[in-house]
């Protein structure tokens, strides 16, 4: 039998609801990169969740490793005229 693959993204935990949050490829690269190790001290970024809808602001050290999918963005119905 062939397994099942785990598929895996990394994220941060939104600061209000736990929720986790991914990520783009981006961000998660220069994590793993030692000459950019001073500069992540520093490194921060804003992410809007997509359980709760907020945003807030998370630093490069708050990056985990998830399994799973991401969540997908619970669509908003848009003004009508907008």
């Amino acid at each position: 039998m062939i397994d099942q693959l785990i598929r895996k993204y990394s994220g941060v935990l939104c600061s209000r609801c736990a929720e986790p949050i991914p990520v783009s490829t981006r961000i998660a690269r220069s994590q793993g990169e030692p000459e950019l190790a001073d500069a992540q001290a520093a490194q921060a970024f804003t992410l809007r969740c997509r359980a709760c809808d907020e945003e807030s602001i998370y630093a490069a050290r708050d990056i985990r490793t998830f399994d799973g999918e991401p969540r997908a963005r619970a669509s908003r119905a848009r003004a009508a005229g907008a």
